[in-house]
This record gives structure tokens, sequence and C-alpha cells, in this order.
């Protein structure tokens, strides 16, 4: 049975002062759903600094003449790589001359969606998500890594797009399989104060798509003493889902088929 009212958190981190776009439109359309909606992003992100950027051209350079012949394939690890991506305009620039050996892979997807979208429209590349390459399940290193290294040419590099404080699982289980490997740390997050989570009377959705946003949010809900088995946790990832069974025991997860808003609110509502 459906229910009239909804509380539904969202946690998704924002760049700066700017909105995130999915939190936006939830927000946004969530009254026509029944569904309050809480924008409390739990992290702020922001580009790398000059000297990082200036770190990861040159190492690129020195991995890949942009003569070279050999395929190239360009790794979003990261919910917020290809975001972050988009306002790297240097690295945009490197890949633009080296578009005709370009491949990609990425952690999910509705990041490959995303993915497939702004190299489309930062003029890198025509590429539809289909031809990106994904785990089956969402969110999985393992599955990610072992399909690049079974899909790779001879000589392939692989460039990782992710967080600098990322432990790095895609990157390092291609290097184990042998596969050539830059990591690229492309943008960092801040940590913002997890007591801005405010649970309502009515039943309490919390929404989130990458392990760190999960991490604070439960500490967050430990802190004010919350019966976590009164909490369901909105998401697409396996990885997620099973962290929210070993840090949040007692709390439900409610697996939605992707991150569209609407998806999310109907399944919230229907719930």
């Amino acid at each position: 049975m459906g229910i009239s009212n909804a509380n539904l958190i969202v946690t998704n981190a924002t760049w700066g002062d700017t909105a995130n776009p999915l939190a936006d439109a939830l927000s946004k359309d969530g009254k026509r759903y029944w569904v309050e909606v809480d924008v409390c992003p739990l992290s702020t992100l922001e580009l790398t600094n000059d000297a990082r950027q200036r770190a990861v051209l040159r190492e690129f350079a020195d991995w890949d003449d942009v003569k070279d012949s050999r395929p190239l394939r360009v790794v979003a690890a990261n919910p917020y790589a290809p975001e972050a991506l988009e306002q790297f305009e240097s690295l945009i620039n490197a890949l633009k001359l080296r578009k005709n050996r370009l491949k990609y892979a990425a952690l999910d997807d509705d990041t490959a969606l995303a993915f497939s979208e702004i190299i489309r429209f930062v003029g890198i590349d025509q590429v539809s998500p289909r031809e990106i390459l994904t785990p089956t399940a969402p969110g999985s290193s393992v599955e990610l890594s072992k399909l690049i290294t079974e899909d790779a040419e001879d000589n392939e590099l692989c460039i990782v797009l992710e967080e600098i404080e990322e432990a790095g699982g895609v990157a390092k289980r291609l290097i184990a399989a042998s596969q050539r490997v830059i990591r690229m740390p492309i943008f960092s997050r801040t940590k913002n104060n997890p007591d801005v989570l405010k649970l309502s009377d009515a039943p309490n959705f919390i929404l989130v798509n990458d392990p760190y946003a999960l991490t604070v949010a439960v500490q967050g809900l430990k802190r004010q003493a919350a019966d976590l088995s009164e909490i369901v946790w909105v998401g697409t990832s396996a990885l997620l889902q099973a962290m929210v069974k070993r840090d949040s025991p007692g709390s439900t997860w409610l697996d939605v088929p992707d991150l569209r808003h609407d998806v999310i609110l109907e399944k919230v509502s229907k719930y």
C-alpha cells in the first residue's frame, strides 16, 4: 500500500555553492508525489588545485604521446568523476587530441549515463551509455576491473578518474592484473556536518549514491541516537546495499532501477 506522506533526505554532494541537479529536481517535484524532500548534502566537492592538475597532465603526456596509436580507456571510477572531468578544461583538450583512440568504462549505469552526456557536451566524443563498459553489479570495482581486463587490447592504457581520498579499488585491481594504468585523482571532498540530517515524524528515506555519503549519514544518525530500524535507505548500488546491512543493522534498503528523480519519487511514494 502506498503511503500518503514521506520524508526523503537527499545526501548528494555539491560542487561549491551550486545545487546538485538531482537534488534540485527531487525538491521541485516532491510534493506532486506527497513526498517532502530535504536536501542535506553531506560533502562539498572541488577540482584539485593548479599544481595537482599540472602534475596529472604531465604524467598523462609522459605515458601517452598524442601521436601514439595504442587504445586509451577513460574510466569513471567514482559517481562524481564525470562532473569533475567537465570542469577540467586542460584534460578535456588533451582527450580531444586522442579522440579516435578512446574507450570508456564507468562504475555503474547512472555514472555511464552522466559520463556519456558530459563527453558529448564538452565535445570530446559522441558516445552512448551502451558503449561504456559497466559492471552488472552496480558499484562493483572487482567486476569492473575484471571486465576492463578481459576487454583490453594489447598495450591499452587506462586513465582512472577518481577522488583524491579514494582507496583506488579499480586502479589497484587493474595494476594487479598487469594493465597499464594512470591514476588521476582530479577532485577532492570536504565533509559537511552530519547533524544537518533532520528526521521527520513521517517515514524517513535517505538517498545515497556513494559510500562516503552513507558512512557520514550513519555517523550522523548514531550521534542523534536515531532508531536505525526506522530508516529506509534508497539507492541503486549493490555495494551500498551491503554497507547498509553491515553499518546500519535493522535498516531497510529500497532498490531503485536508476537515479532519475521521477523514478525515485515514484518508488518512495508507493513503498
